[in-house]
């Protein structure tokens, strides 16, 4: 009998498209490892390893973490995830990488995400952040219970500067010219599958529908993953 895994997915869309929100979902219903390259970065430079105080040092001057870089947190947490399900987020979003990432391991979708720019500019003037963990809050929809603390550690969120609207259209049009090759890339490889709602609610209906159909029940009950799996594990 041939050996048997989980899914492999790769969730896109522009900043703000609630590709967490989904990714959460994703790994309640169907058992999956989420792999966020912003988690795997944010926690090396918590931890101040030499990887984490380069990318802290880079992106405190508006430079990207090298490919060579990313490619090596990915791998690592896909060598970590196993045969498990995993749903990859934040990487790739070059072509270089995406190629990197074909030949690391094979895909069998892509889940890209379709929500008006104006809905993400309005959601995310509201957003509220808590830099050490990465949660994030809104105002408007997911407030914290005590107005600007963090649920769990109760430290203080903070508003981040490129949140204003101005800055966010900015960035989500050089985001998305960015990512057309990527999302061509995949296109062309028959994997890409596009859900598209004027709001994040719409999506996780629209998303679990497809996911049903495709997975059935099967990768629930075989592929859960182990309570507590690190993959973000950091050598010093």
């Amino acid at each position: 009998m041939s050996h048997v895994r989980g899914f492999r997915a790769l969730i896109m869309g522009l900043p703000g498209s609630g590709k967490g929100h989904i990714s959460e979902k994703i790994v309640q219903k169907y058992g999956a490892v989420h792999i966020s390259a912003g988690d795997i970065l944010r926690k090396h430079i918590n931890e101040g390893t030499t990887l984490g105080k380069k990318a802290a040092e880079l992106t405190s001057q508006g430079i990207l973490v090298p490919d060579h870089l990313m490619h090596g947190i990915i791998a690592t947490a896909i060598f970590k995830a196993g045969t498990r399900n995993f749903i990859l987020d934040g990487y790739p979003r070059t072509l270089s990488q995406a190629k990197h990432l074909e030949d690391l391991v094979q895909l069998d979708m892509v889940i890209k995400l379709v929500i008006p720019d104006s809905t993400i500019i309005d959601m995310l003037k509201d957003r509220l952040v808590h830099v050490p963990s990465g949660r994030v809050y809104n105002e408007s929809a997911k407030a914290p219970l005590r107005p600007g603390l963090d649920d769990i550690t109760g430290e203080k969120l903070i508003r981040r500067p490129d949140d204003s609207p101005a800055v966010v259209s900015a960035r989500l049009a050089a985001f998305d010219y960015h990512m057309q090759p990527v999302i061509r890339f995949y296109r062309k490889r028959d994997i890409l599958f596009t859900f598209t709602g004027r709001q994040h609610r719409n999506l996780w209906p629209l998303v679990e529908k497809f996911l049903n159909k495709r997975l059935g029940k099967v990768p629930v009950k075989a592929f859960r993953p182990q309570r507590n799996l690190d993959l973000l594990k950091c050598p010093k």
